[in-house]
């Protein structure tokens, strides 16, 4: 191996770990934290991952509710998307810290989100009606979100 080769191979490899040690945050927010966001915190992890990006999604509620909502859990086991199954959690500016940016199915506090960038939608019909309809919507807006990262555009 020639000189320049092995210090390409360390310049490559030193990225690498770079990347890997400065993971970031995204967070996906909806009001109760049960639903939207657990949809779209799941594929973004998902997405995120096959296209190696350096991120990962978390789903949180302004106003948590106590348990994951059913139709969400049943449509993301039938869609064999694997997901977080904790307890939902209420959004608090420590879950901010390492966030780069910011996806809200409902009004995010200016208080809380600060200077991140807060993508607002407020199109996505109820889970409990219309799973299908709703995860394809969402679907979209996280493929767009993955796509911004993959550029380079937080």
């Amino acid at each position: 191996m020639t000189l320049f080769k092995y210090i390409l191979s360390i310049a490559v490899l030193l990225s690498v770990v770079s990347c890997a040690a400065q993971k970031k945050t995204l967070v996906f927010v909806c009001e109760h934290g049960a639903a939207r966001s657990v949809i779209a915190a799941a594929y973004f992890n998902r997405l995120a991952a096959e296209r190696h990006l350096p991120y990962h999604a978390i789903a949180r509620g302004t106003s948590a509710q106590e348990n994951l909502s059913v139709a969400t859990v049943k449509g993301l086991e039938s869609d064999g998307i694997p997901f977080d199954r904790a307890k939902t959690q209420t959004l608090t500016k420590a879950d901010l810290t390492d966030a780069v940016r910011i996806v809200s199915f409902c009004p995010v506090s200016k208080s809380l989100s600060g200077d991140l960038r807060v993508d607002e939608h407020d199109d996505i019909p109820e889970i409990s009606q219309d799973y299908g309809a709703a995860r394809n919507l969402i679907v979209e807006y996280v493929k767009q979100v993955v796509d911004d990262l993959d550029h380079g555009r937080l």
